[in-house]
Parts: C-alpha cells; sequence; structure tokens
C-alpha cells in the first residue's frame, strides 16, 4: 500500500466561535480513479481545510502501444509526488475492503475508476460514496459519455456528482455544472474543460457532503442511455456515411483510439478535418485534390470530408499540403 505513518493520525482543524476554540477532527477521505481527469478534483481537496486525504485507490500499469510498454499511472504518478497513502489493484477483492477498513474513512469520492463496487464497499463511509460522471444523468451512462456526447453532435454535456448504487451511473445526484461545446472541441479538450468543472462542483458541494444537506434526485430511468467501451477499430472512417458524422467521429476520438482510413496497403490516420458541404457526384471514398481550396478532400455519401491533418504510420503528424508533397503517391 506504501503506507505513511503521518497519514493515519487524526487531524484537526481550529475553529473560532464566541470567543471558545474548538478542535474538529478533519474528514477521512479516499478518492478512486484511474484517470488524470480526476486530478483537478485531487489538488482541490489539498486546498480544502477540514479535508484529510488519506489515501488512493486506482489501477495498475497497463502494456500500450505497440511495443506493448508499460507507461506510468497518472494517478499514482500524481500520488506519489504528494506522499499520500495509495493502492493499485486489478480487483476491489477482500484485500481492498480491509485496506480501506483500516483507513477508518468517512468519506469516499470516484471519477472514472472502471468498477461496478458492491454495497459493502458503498456502505463503509459514514458520509456515503459520491461519483463524478461526466455527462448530465441519465443521459449517456457508461465507459464513453465525452466520445458519445460528441458523435452525437451534442451542444452541451455536463458533470453529475451522483450517489453510488450497486448497477452502473444508475444511483440518485445531489448536483450537475453544465458545460458548453465549442464547434472545433476534441475528446482532449472536452475532458479538459470537464475535469476543471467537476474540481468546481467538488468544492462547492464538500460542505453539503459533510453536513448530509443535500436533495437528491432520483433518475428517470426510462430517459437512460447507455455507452460503450470503445475499441480501436471504432476508428475506421467508413465513407459511405456523411461528411459531418465523420467530421464528428475524428473529434470523438481524439486522441483516444483515433481515427483512421484505408489507402492500398497504408492505414493513414486522421487527426484534424472540416466538413465540405457541397453537392457532389462522385463515388463515396473518392480522393479529391485542390477541392473547394482544400488540398486533400474525401467525397462521402453526403458532402466532403477535407482532410486537415494526418499522419502514415510511424510518420510525423502533418497538414494536408505537407503530407502530399511526399506521399501524393498514395492516392494514385
Amino acid at each position: 500500500m506504501g503506507r505513511e505513518v503521518s497519514q493515519y493520525r487524526v487531524k484537526c482543524i481550529t475553529i473560532e466561535t464566541s470567543g471558545l476554540v474548538v478542535r474538529m477532527p478533519k474528514v477521512r477521505t479516499v478518492f478512486l480513479s484511474a484517470s488524470d481527469i480526476a486530478i483537478p478534483c485531487l489538488e482541490r481537496l489539498l486546498e480544502i481545510n477540514d479535508c484529510q486525504l488519506v489515501g488512493i485507490v486506482t489501477q495498475p500499469e497497463r502494456p500500450r502501444g505497440r511495443g506493448q510498454k508499460y507507461s506510468p499511472n497518472p494517478i499514482a504518478t500524481w500520488t506519489q509526488s504528494h506522499r499520500i497513502a495509495y493502492l493499485q489493484t486489478e480487483r476491489m477483492d477482500d484485500n481492498v475492503f480491509v485496506e480501506l477498513q483500516q483507513m477508518r474513512i468517512d468519506l469516499a469520492l470516484v471519477m472514472a475508476f472502471g468498477h461496478i463496487l458492491k454495497r459493502r464497499f458503498l456502505d463503509l463511509p459514514a458520509l456515503g460514496m459520491w461519483n463524478f460522471h461526466t455527462s448530465l444523468l441519465p443521459k449517456y451512462r457508461g465507459a464513453s459519455p465525452i466520445q458519445t456526447c460528441l458523435l452525437m453532435g451534442e451542444h452541451e454535456t455536463g458533470v453529475t456528482l451522483m450517489r453510488m448504487v450497486e448497477k452502473l451511473d444508475a444511483g440518485p445526484w445531489i448536483a450537475q455544472k453544465i458545460v458548453g461545446i465549442e464547434a472545433q472541441e476534441t475528446a482532449y479538450s472536452l475532458t479538459q474543460k470537464l475535469a476543471h468543472a467537476s474540481a468546481d462542483l467538488l468544492a462547492e458541494y464538500w460542505g453539503r457532503l459533510v453536513q448530509k444537506n443535500y436533495s437528491v434526485i432520483e433518475q428517470i430511468e426510462p430517459s437512460a442511455t447507455v455507452t460503450r467501451k470503445l475499441h480501436k477499430a471504432d476508428g475506421l472512417l467508413d465513407f459511405n456515411e456523411t461528411a459531418l458524422s465523420l467530421e464528428r467521429k475524428v473529434r470523438a476520438l481524439n486522441p483516444w483510439p483515433g481515427t483512421f482510413f484505408r489507402q492500398g496497403s497504408e492505414c493513414i490516420k486522421v487527426h484534424a478535418a472540416h466538413v465540405i458541404d457541397e453537392e457532389i457526384a462522385y463515388k463515396p471514398g473518392t480522393v479529391l485534390f485542390d477541392f473547394c481550396h482544400c488540398p486533400l478532400g474525401i467525397a462521402t455519401s453526403m458532402g466532403v470530408l477535407a482532410i486537415d491533418q494526418l499522419q502514415r504510420s510511424g510518420g510525423k503528424i502533418l497538414h494536408a499540403k505537407e503530407f502530399l508533397n511526399g506521399n501524393k503517391f498514395l492516392f494514385k
């Protein structure tokens, strides 16, 4: 667990009232997350006077990319730099439950953790276990709410502070914060906005959580939608779709899993694109050069997808004009 003794001593805050000095114990808090989207919330917790962050639970490092190299877990890295006790675990089993019991936690917060927790975990903290979910529930429960709202062309999304239950993202909520979606928003940029919105929501509702001063709102179950886990194959651009839907996909799957199309034996990644809303008579998939002042366009079932940035396997990300200077042969 990497436990530091100082993390488990009872700490207090001093409150002066009517000339009396009262020492109150801090709220012993644990945070569960496997994504760097939670880091703004963790930073905000360190600024809250009556919070004692006694531990963090995250997932192990996993091999990524072609070389299957292990990349550092951003939550574990943050935790180490702040000298906070942490646990990396694949399963929420008996051993983890005992660890959490020994922490004597009052409150648990969760964000992008990737586990549905059993009742005994949910009941462990006296002040409850609360999740920051990156959608306006009950819409877009599940694994990919940020990407899905971009794929669907939503103009706004948000973060929901909800009490955790044993069903996926189905618990009652106490607060939501709306976040606008810009025209060129990517999953990366929207994730950053939602991360900071979550931290703001945490600061705003911390006192209510601690004092149990809130009203819960049950989700309307028939209105619920569920998103699925994304895979690399989801990034394939099918030019039988419309240019608008493909442009949304390019933004929604940036940076992961990314989008691509196949040209001969080559797999070409697309990092940025826009729609040319022109009526055309070309077969979907036809490559167009210098079309409407765009160096490279590809015909779709409706409109043209103008490719702005692309990349060959193992190569650099290039703007379309620069890419064509050395790679135009790929399209012949």
